[in-house]
């Protein structure tokens, strides 16, 4: 059985997303900036078709119910919807928020709110690098509708944001796997 359980663990990073995710996080009277990067085994094709599968987003990211585009496919800038299961990071983050996009295929999403729970919300993940590994970085500034309470502290911010980042990069390099 020892044995067994040393071969699981050995395996487990075959399967998991094993590179360092930095996320840095600033929580204010003025909003909350968050900056967050990774490194991920799969091309920038496959990122960017992970990141642009808004209808499938919530089977993989934590926390989310709900991402749906609103848009027509073929729109110049796109519309998206998307909600949260709520919790202490819709403090942060909109647990309801709907997005115009602005698209640079293969490196660049821009976002910003237009409706939702939130004051305002822009920013922008970006893709660097053509084939594997690339990196991916996600900034942003939320303005909450409310201010974020004293006891939301950034590591409990930086936390959520490393888990949603470790997700879509495992999601993309599974993919990744799957072209092969």
């Amino acid at each position: 059985m020892y044995k067994y359980l040393l071969w699981l663990f050995a395996a487990l990073p075959a399967y998991g997303h094993a590179a360092q995710t930095n996320v840095a996080t600033d929580i204010g009277m003025m909003g909350v900036s968050i900056s967050a990067v990774t490194v991920i085994n799969a091309d920038a094709r496959t990122v960017w078709d992970m990141l642009t599968d808004y209808n499938r987003l919530a089977t993989f990211v934590p926390g989310m119910t709900l991402s749906r585009l609103v848009s027509s496919p073929n729109a110049a800038a796109k519309v998206v919807e998307q909600k949260g299961e709520g919790g202490l990071l819709s403090l942060v983050l909109p647990d309801h928020v709907v997005l115009k996009l602005s698209e640079q295929p293969y490196s660049r999403i821009g976002f910003r709110s237009v409706s939702g729970w939130v004051m305002s919300m822009q920013g922008e993940w970006v893709i660097t690098g053509d084939s594997a590994p690339v990196t991916l970085r996600y900034r942003a500034h939320v303005v909450p509708a409310l201010p974020p309470p004293p006891m939301l502290t950034d590591e409990y911010v930086q936390d959520e944001i490393r888990l949603r980042m470790n997700a879509l990069a495992r999601e993309a390099e599974r993919r990744m796997q799957l072209n092969r």
